[in-house]
C-alpha cells in the first residue's frame, strides 16, 4: 500500500475513485468537484491563504482514499481534513492515511484535526450520519454511512448538526403579518447589488464574521476568498439570492438562498455549464429552494428582525412556484436558530457529524 502526496494526477485518481464509490448510487451528484478546482488552484486564494497537500491512498494502481489536508493561516491550531473520500471494507486504507494526518497535524503545529472540513464551513463541513431517501439539496454532505465507523474511531469529541426540509404550503408567515408588518417599520429587507458585487461581498463577509464568531469551527474570513467563491458560482446566483437586512441603511443581517441545483443534474453530474445553460432555460425551475445561510448580529437577535428575512425569503418562494425549502446544516447546540427552523418542520431531516482529534496530549 503506498500513500501518494502529490497534485500530479490527484483530480483524475480522485474521479476514479468516486466512480468506485458511487457509481451504482442513484442520488449521487458531484457536488464537491468544482469546490475542489477552487480551492486547489494554484492562484486561487485558498492557497494563497493556506497549506494543503493532497493525499491518495493506494494499493498497486488502485486509490483506495483520498482527501486533502488544509491549514488555513487563519486557524493554525486546527488542520482540516478536506473532501474526504474511501472505498468500502478497507479500514487498512483509512488507517494508513490517519497516520499520515496525525504526522502532518504535529508536523505542521496543529493541536487538533477536524473531519471532515473542505477549507472553511462555509465550504463544507460534515459528514452525513442518516439514511437519505432522496437526492440531497446542493451544498449539503452526502457520503456513504460506513465514512462514519471509518472515522469515528479517531476521534476524541464530535459536534452534531442537523438539517429541516419545510413544505411551503403550510411554512407562510400570513398568520404573523401584523407582527412582520410592525417589523418592517423598523427593518428592510433589500437584494443584493451584483453590479458592484466586490462591495457586496465585503459587506457578505463583515456579516459573517460578525454573526458567526463564537459558532464552533467558524474563523475569520478575507472579502477575497468569499468573492472567488461566488464568482464560481456565478451563473447560478442571482440578486434575489443574496437578501440584506438593514436598520438606519446599516447592514445588520443576511440570507443566502439559491434554488436546489442538485434538481437540474443527472446523477454522478457535476455543477458545470451544462446545468448553468439548463437553469437559464424557462420552464426548468427545481420544485425546491435551499437556505445556505441565515445571520443576524448579535445586538439584534431580541429585536424579530430575523422575521422579515425568512418572509421575505419564503414569500419569493411561494411567489415562484417552489413547493419545498431545505435548511442549511444547523448545531444541535444552536437552540436559537433550531427554534426558528423548527417552526414549521415537527422534525430533522438528516443528521450529520464533525469529527475532531485531539492531538495536544
Amino acid at each position: 500500500m503506498q500513500v501518494h502526496i502529490t497534485a500530479n494526477g490527484f483530480m483524475k485518481r480522485r474521479h476514479h475513485l468516486l466512480k468506485e464509490i458511487y457509481g451504482s448510487d442513484p442520488l449521487y451528484r458531484d457536488t464537491t468537484t468544482t469546490l475542489l478546482d477552487m480551492v486547489m488552484r494554484s492562484s486561487g486564494q485558498t492557497v494563497r491563504h493556506a497549506r494543503q497537500i493532497p493525499v491518495t491512498v493506494h494499493d498497486g494502481r488502485t486509490p483506495l482514499c483520498s482527501a486533502v489536508l488544509i491549514l488555513a493561516d487563519k486557524c493554525p491550531d486546527m488542520l482540516q481534513v478536506g473532501f474526504f473520500e474511501a472505498v468500502p471494507d478497507r479500514t487498512d486504507a483509512v488507517s494508513a492515511f490517519m497516520d499520515l494526518v496525525r504526522d502532518t497535524a504535529l508536523e505542521w503545529g496543529a493541536a487538533n484535526a477536524v473531519l471532515t472540513m473542505n477549507g472553511h464551513v462555509n465550504n463544507g463541513l460534515g459528514l452525513l450520519a442518516s439514511a437519505c431517501d432522496h437526492v440531497p439539496s446542493f451544498g449539503s454532505p452526502y457520503n456513504p454511512l460506513y465514512y462514519i465507523d471509518y472515522l469515528s474511531p479517531y476521534a476524541s469529541s464530535h459536534t452534531d448538526m442537523i438539517s429541516y426540509r419545510y413544505d411551503l404550503s403550510v411554512a407562510n408567515l400570513s398568520r404573523a403579518r401584523r407582527a412582520i408588518d410592525r417589523i418592517a417599520k423598523r427593518f428592510s429587507v433589500r437584494h443584493g447589488n451584483f453590479r458592484d458585487l466586490r462591495k457586496e461581498i465585503a459587506i457578505y463577509t463583515e456579516l459573517n464574521n460578525k454573526c458567526f464568531e463564537d459558532h464552533p469551527l467558524y474563523f475569520e474570513r478575507l472579502p477575497e476568498e468569499d468573492y472567488e467563491l461566488f464568482k464560481s458560482f456565478g451563473p447560478f446566483l442571482k440578486e434575489e439570492n443574496f437578501l440584506v437586512l438593514e436598520h438606519d441603511d446599516k447592514p445588520i443581517g443576511f440570507l443566502l438562498w439559491y434554488p436546489d441545483f442538485c434538481e437540474l443534474l443527472k446523477t454522478g453530474q457535476a455543477l458545470g455549464l451544462t446545468a448553468a445553460l439548463k437553469y437559464r432555460l424557462p420552464g426548468n425551475r427545481s420544485s425546491c429552494f435551499k437556505i445556505a445561510e441565515l445571520g443576524v448580529l448579535p445586538e439584534y437577535h431580541d429585536s424579530g428582525a430575523v422575521i422579515a428575512l425568512i418572509d421575505k425569503c419564503i414569500g419569493t418562494g411561494l411567489e415562484q412556484g417552489y413547493s419545498y425549502c431545505d435548511s442549511g446544516w444547523i448545531f444541535d447546540s444552536n437552540v436559537r436558530s433550531k427554534g426558528i427552523a423548527g417552526r414549521w418542520a415537527r422534525e430533522s431531516t438528516s443528521l450529520y457529524k464533525v469529527f475532531t482529534m485531539d492531538l495536544s496530549a
